[in-house]
């Protein structure tokens, strides 16, 4: 079996069991919030829930506590009436970069009270994930996930 093919059946795996006991910790409608988007968006963040639902799910079974944002009431960190803030953004929102992943439906801001979660996480399980994320002494408080590489291919990177 190749790589891509083992990954895609740890993932599928991962997700449909914890889908059967928890039912997910990041929901599409927890990240969407109503906005609207395409089919290709759906798609991606699709992609990208279950890859980051899967990496969660195993941070809390090895003793990781997640709590949820008082502004958004998810695990999606954001700021109160925010325009996009850590899920899905609009085109139009001037939260990030002009070229946010958040945008395509490609990247969310996980909330990481006390960055324990930032601190757990490693190279290898971004690599088990197929994710990339912010460097962590970017992100106090929250921990940036998404599924599209960096220029530069690394795991951990600078904004």
């Amino acid at each position: 079996m190749r790589d891509d093919q083992r990954l895609k059946s740890a993932l599928e795996t991962s997700s449909l069991q914890w889908e059967a006991d928890h039912g997910g910790y990041i929901t599409l409608a927890d990240y969407f919030k109503g906005k609207p988007h395409s089919a290709e968006q759906t798609e991606n963040a699709d992609d990208l829930l279950k890859r980051v639902n899967a990496l969660l799910a195993e941070y809390v079974s090895q003793g990781g506590v997640l709590s949820k944002d008082p502004d958004t009431g998810t695990y999606i960190s954001g700021s109160k009436g925010g325009a996009g803030d850590g899920g899905f953004r609009l085109s139009t929102s001037v939260t990030g970069r002009p070229g946010s992943a958040h945008k395509e439906g490609m990247a969310v801001d996980v909330v990481d009270a006390g960055n324990k979660l930032d601190e757990w996480i490693t190279r290898d399980l971004l690599v088990k994930y197929d994710l990339y994320r912010e460097a962590k002494q970017w992100t106090e408080g929250w921990c940036h996930l998404t599924t599209r590489p960096p220029r530069s291919l690394a795991r951990s990177y600078n904004p």
